[in-house]
């Protein structure tokens, strides 16, 4: 009976144990192990996809190799497939925990998170009963700046000048995202008869050059790629800026996230990230995907005040 006993509670230990998710690791535990795992965004071009070959790519690749060899370790890549907002995937890669490994069905965690927003507000911001939001969460080290970017068929506008040309012509935007709450609820929803709903934003660039919209939103980095990369012979797309009302913000930060415990790994971090900002690899990552990458401002070299005069003066 003891015997049976003894192997019911081996059991439930060996279930219990299973059960639980394996943890992010610290600095030291990390350096111990040889290995980091970061997570970047799934099918998300420029910042981290597979490309032609199969091999992982992107500016987020980019980096999370600078990272795992800035601390001498191997780099243990790990896939994000987005849920409905960004709480959903910190609390899924970083402190609690989901399923990413579908060969054995445990819960695992990411030691690192890329692409996450570096903002104030949105770091101190409270939930529904007034506790921290993201206190399991540190966010840190903004690597760059994004903004909002809009394509255009050449052939059926001349460069929009005022959003009153999305009552005329059909514009395209990627589901649940900023660009699609506007052309359908901004100014009354004036827009939404020609606002046209796609998976990605890089559907909705197709969608672009098949002649189905006229007008592409989305973000600059996204755009600039698929700008680059179209080699449809008789593409007459091109990008431009436009300020839009009643958008929010135009401009955000974006940076990196660990745990909550593991300040040590994000001070490491933070001095990785600004030895490849200082050398300029975050520009020459940019290019190679063709993106004018932006850095925060504080990042960007200040004006040379003794040029600026000169121009100033020339007639």
């Amino acid at each position: 009976m003891k015997l049976v006993t003894a192997i019911q509670t081996l059991c439930l230990l060996l279930c219990m144990a299973l059960a639980v998710p394996s943890h992010a690791l610290s600095y030291d535990d990390i350096q111990t192990r040889g290995v980091i795992a970061i997570a970047v965004y799934n099918d998300f071009p420029p910042y981290s996809f597979k490309d032609e070959n199969g091999n992982p790519a992107g500016i987020d690749v980019e980096l999370a190799k600078a990272l795992a060899k800035g601390l001498d370790v191997d780099l243990d890549l790990r896939w994000m497939t987005p849920d409905e907002t960004v709480e959903d995937d910190m609390r899924n890669y970083l402190w609690k925990g989901m399923n990413l490994t579908s060969e054995d069905g445990q819960r695992v965690k990411a030691d690192v998170m890329l692409r996450v927003p570096y903002d104030r507000e949105f770091a101190m911001k409270r939930d529904d009963i007034g506790l921290p939001a993201h206190e399991l969460v540190h966010m840190f080290a903004p690597y760059q700046q994004e903004r909002w970017l809009m394509a255009y068929d050449t052939t059926k506008l001349e460069r929009p000048q005022t959003a009153a040309r999305f009552m005329y012509h059909p514009v395209g935007v990627e589901v649940d995202t900023v660009p699609q709450f506007f052309v359908t609820t901004a100014f009354g929803g004036r827009f939404r008869e020609k606002s046209r709903t796609y998976p990605s934003t890089p559907e909705a660039f197709q969608a672009l050059n098949d002649g189905e919209v006229s007008i592409v939103m989305g973000t600059a980095s996204q755009l600039e790629w698929l700008h680059h990369n179209n080699k449809k012979p008789q593409a007459n797309e091109q990008l431009t800026e436009l300020a839009f009302p009643l958008l929010g913000r135009s401009e955000w930060e974006l940076g990196i996230a660990v745990h909550s415990n593991y300040r040590q790994l994000a001070y490491a971090l933070e001095d990785i990230v600004m030895t490849h900002i200082n050398n300029g690899d975050f520009f020459r990552w940019g290019e190679r995907f063709g993106v004018d990458y932006q850095l925060p401002e504080r990042f960007r070299p200040e004006p040379d005040v003794a040029d600026e005069g000169a121009i100033a003066q020339t007639p």
